[in-house]
């Protein structure tokens, strides 16, 4: 009995070995999955500002939400990975730039403060330049040992500017009073940016402890919650995390604590995050 063709070498050589993939392609494909992420955490921020201009104010809020947590991911594979990069850092901050800066200012500017005319406008220009600095202040201190963060992060200012747009659409509140707290609320968080504010961070309620589980334990309960409440609780919880900065520089200041980060050095600002 005579086989077939194709079968002769797989019966003469036995099973063919599979191709192996090259240690340096691997590599390439490890680097290049936090920009993957990164890439769709900008591509959200860039959709928030479509559904903008379409009127569709509470899915541009959750487009921008999606994207924090785009952007927490690829912090967090680029770690794991190793894959971190001068190249990543960059990437990351334009990707947050767009998404957590223009779009968030757009969509208060149209959603909410588009009546006051060329007030709005300045309004919504300050938190686009105050989240670059602040971005570029992060990179700048990216290196040094830092207990706490230093000014409201970026992406959590867009992201209450987020969670405020959702609780206002859902809740329907509006009116002339409202739009005024609204432009005193969005150049209070500007500010709070590019203050030097102490505000506490995953890094510094995990530092020196051993046992970290009860702590994510208790965040998720309270997340649990707030989200359970729908948004007047997702939004509550953001007003009291800004609020936490400003009392904890007050704690800092009663017990003779310094509250000011300190200063990078010229090679530092320089030097590869």
């Amino acid at each position: 009995m005579t086989l077939p063709e194709e079968e002769l070498p797989r019966r003469r050589f036995g099973r063919r070995k599979r191709r192996r993939i090259p240690r340096f392609e691997r590599r390439r494909a490890i680097f290049l999955l936090p920009n993957l992420i990164t890439t769709g955490a900008l591509l959200l921020g860039f959709f928030s500002l479509t559904l903008t201009l379409d009127g569709n104010y509470s899915a541009a809020a959750f487009a921008i939400l999606a994207a924090a947590v785009l952007d927490m991911m690829d912090g967090g594979i680029a770690r794991a990975t190793r894959s971190t990069s001068r190249f990543g850092v960059e990437y990351d901050s334009l990707s947050d730039l767009v998404s957590f800066g223009v779009a968030p200012a757009f969509l208060l500017h149209a959603s909410r403060l588009a009546p006051l005319g060329n007030r709005a406008w300045a309004l919504s220009a300050l938190f686009a330049v105050c989240a670059a600095l602040r971005l570029a202040r992060f990179n700048v201190q990216k290196d040094l040992a830092l207990v706490h963060g230093y000014g409201l992060a970026s992406t959590i200012a867009g992201c209450i500017v987020a969670v405020t747009v959702w609780f206002l659409e859902d809740t329907g509140t509006g009116g002339p009073g409202v739009r005024a707290a609204l432009a005193i609320g969005f150049v209070v968080l500007s500010l709070l940016m590019v203050s030097s504010v102490p505000y506490v961070t995953w890094k510094s309620l995990t530092q020196g402890r051993r046992q970290v589980f009860p702590l994510l334990l208790g965040l998720v309960v309270i997340g649990t919650l707030a989200l359970v409440a729908g948004s007047t609780g997702v939004f509550a919880v953001s007003l009291l995390y800004v609020v936490s900065g400003p009392a904890l520089w007050l704690w800092l200041r009663w017990n003779g604590t310094p509250v000011h980060p300190p200063q990078p050095t010229p090679e530092l600002s320089q030097a590869e995050p």
